[in-house]
């Protein structure tokens, strides 16, 4: 299952190396290992999204010992860092693309300081195609404060994602019941 990642934000996918990604893991006094370089070089070689087991699978080419916990010990390194965003599916299953905040500066060193905060998003999946398209604005203060009313709970963050059919698959879809 492959997600499309659309967005106003250029996801960084070319030009994507295992070095780029470690070196940032390493300013935040990270170490550097051969199963994390692994992971690094798999999401690399996905085009930049990949899901843990379909990181597992491609790492263990480069690290046959590559381990699922390694994978998401990984994962979560690089969200921390707002290298990488997670994604829900549907299915109930997730999966992970490089933030837009990780772009590549001109001499391809990446911009994202270590702990930097991530920015806030939320996305639209298809549920057809798998696309995703990150969309801005979150008018939810009101629901929150409801939440919060109902629960007791101080809520702190939150993501949304929704689900329906990209504009494509809508066609698609009304063309094929026609």
């Amino acid at each position: 299952m492959h997600v499309k990642i659309d967005s106003d934000y250029q996801y960084l996918t070319e030009g994507c190396t295992a070095d780029d990604l470690l070196a940032a893991i390493m300013r935040a006094s990270h170490s550097n290992t051969r199963a994390r370089r692994a992971v690094l070089e798999a999401l690399c070689e996905a085009g930049g999204q990949a899901t843990p087991a379909q990181l597992l699978a491609l790492g263990r080419v480069h690290q046959p010992s590559l381990g699922l916990i390694t994978v998401y010990r990984t994962l979560e390194i690089l969200s921390d860092l707002g290298l990488v965003r997670k994604l829900h599916l549907d299915e109930g299953c997730s999966t992970y693309a490089l933030s837009p905040g990780s772009v590549q500066q001109a001499d391809g060193k990446l911009n994202r300081a270590a702990h930097a905060p991530r920015e806030h998003s939320h996305h639209v999946i298809c549920q057809r195609c798998r696309r995703a398209t990150e969309f801005a604005g979150c008018d939810i203060a009101t629901v929150i404060a409801a939440v919060e009313t109902q629960t007791g709970y101080r809520v702190r963050e939150h993501w949304l994602e929704m689900f329906g059919l990209c504009p494509e698959c809508a066609v698609a879809e009304e063309s094929a019941a026609a």
